[in-house]
């Protein structure tokens, strides 16, 4: 039988071990808040009397989370590591569209679909794009959002309408990236609050 000295041994343990160990400081996870500067409060003079309400965005799922989406190469889509938002895009929309919505000052009431609440006109949105394309550096991030104006009473369409927005990134990174989304969203709801005001019914 093969004999192992001491000190061969301890040498072998100390491989093993170092192999497990980690040198240097470990980069910490960091968490971005999707944030738009407040828009204007805006008083209008005759104001709708109906209620706009609100419902959730819907996402497409690879973007229903709360990991930051970066793109490579046409038809690729991974998650950076270590970077996330501090809470879903989709979710964080729906509450920026009832900030924004609010402060246009064009109906009576806005709110969020919730039970026991009517409204006259129904805002849907679909967010079907919602990433950095890092191709090139330092990339530009798309934000591409369906929105739907319906009437719940008599159950029709009255508008739809396809937004997209693409801001250069900062840096070629996810911290340039989140810089980028901020500006691409707050264009976004610039739009959406203009749209809504134009289509739907007085």
């Amino acid at each position: 039988m093969k004999q192992y000295r001491p000190a061969a041994l301890i040498g072998c343990l100390i491989v093993v071990l170092g192999g497990c160990a980690s040198f240097g400081p470990q980069e910490a996870q960091r968490h971005y808040v999707l944030e738009v500067p407040p828009a204007r409060e805006k008083t209008v003079a005759t104001p709708r009397t109906t209620t706009l309400l609100i419902a959730p965005t819907t996402v497409s799922g690879f973007y229903e989370t709360q990991d930051i989406v970066y793109s490579r190469a046409p038809g690729m889509r991974a998650y950076y590591q270590l970077h996330a938002w501090t809470e879903r895009p989709g979710r964080r929309l729906s509450e920026l569209l009832v900030i924004r919505l609010e402060r246009a000052g064009s109906f009576s009431t806005v709110s969020t679909v919730v039970s026991g609440v009517k409204g006259q006109v129904i805002l849907g949105t679909h967010l079907s794009e919602f990433y950095h394309d890092a191709a090139v550096a330092p990339g530009y991030v798309k934000v591409t959002l369906t929105a739907e104006l319906t009437d719940p009473v008599r159950r029709v369409l009255l508008a739809r309408r396809s937004f997209e927005q693409s801001v250069p990134a900062t840096s070629y990174d996810a911290a340039g990236a989140v810089q980028a989304f901020n500006v691409a969203v707050t264009r976004l709801l610039d739009d959406i609050a203009t749209w809504v005001e134009a289509s739907a019914p007085r």
